[in-house]
């Protein structure tokens, strides 16, 4: 399974935690709730325009995306279905080893960590894929955009008057350390999609050792299919 093939759950550094997870069809009015809920700063920042709503047709382009060449990303607090946060690529056509990318968020979100996070998740997501190049036009003016640059990899940029051509060579990352292990299983297992493995069932389960069985988290689906073998 990708990094990006199953939800990621990341403290920022707010201490908030949030699930990142891939965009689906279904984001459409979230993600136009989301854009209702940026101020008209984030709103020209982002999009280059001040629409007081995204039209119809460039929300199904932002949720019907085929995750390979378009890539997309949502974050959401956790356990509560509201979408703060999204960062895309688009694959060039020309060059397949360099993406477009973008990432917005809510203005009640901002200043928490949030877009670096997105963006980590978007790097490791492009590396899967075969991209190593970021691209991207930012406004001259938008000082938190560029200096989150400098955490996806080396940044090269020239200035257009108010804007600014960036690319960025993506750092590969080490895996993640066992904090943001731990805060998985954690999650995982507030939400009900992972517990641990009961004493009942450890027998059924020969392959955990009897000392570190009652430290494992195992997906629910798992003990229940393990516990049905068991009755048969």
């Amino acid at each position: 399974m990708t990094a990006a093939g199953w939800p990621h759950v990341v403290r920022l550094r707010s201490n908030d935690l949030v699930c990142v997870r891939q965009v689906r069809p279904a984001d459409a009015d979230g993600l136009a709730d989301a854009y209702t809920n940026l101020g008209e700063q984030s709103r020209y920042r982002r999009f280059f325009t001040l629409l007081p709503e995204l039209p119809e047709s460039v929300l199904r382009a932002a949720t019907e995306v085929d995750h390979v060449d378009h890539e997309a990303l949502v974050a959401e607090p956790l356990l509560r279905p509201e979408i703060v946060g999204e960062c895309r690529f688009v694959r060039s056509a020309e060059r397949p080893d360099t993406a477009d990318f973008a990432v917005t968020v809510v203005d009640g979100w901002q200043g928490r960590g949030l877009g670096s996070a997105l963006l980590e998740r978007l790097s490791e997501r492009a590396l899967e894929l075969g991209v190593e190049y970021f691209t991207a036009e930012v406004l001259a003016e938008n000082r938190t955009m560029l200096a989150m640059l400098d955490s996806i990899g080396a940044v090269e940029t020239v200035s257009h008057g108010g804007t600014v051509s960036a690319r960025i060579e993506i750092a590969d990352r080490a895996e993640p350390g066992g904090q943001q292990l731990l805060v998985r299983l954690l999650a995982a297992a507030a939400s009900g999609q992972a517990m641990c493995v009961p004493a009942p069932l450890r027998k059924l389960m020969p392959a955990i050792p009897d000392d570190l069985a009652h430290l494992v988290l195992l997906p629910v689906s798992a003990v229940l299919g393990a516990l049905t073998a068991g009755r048969g």
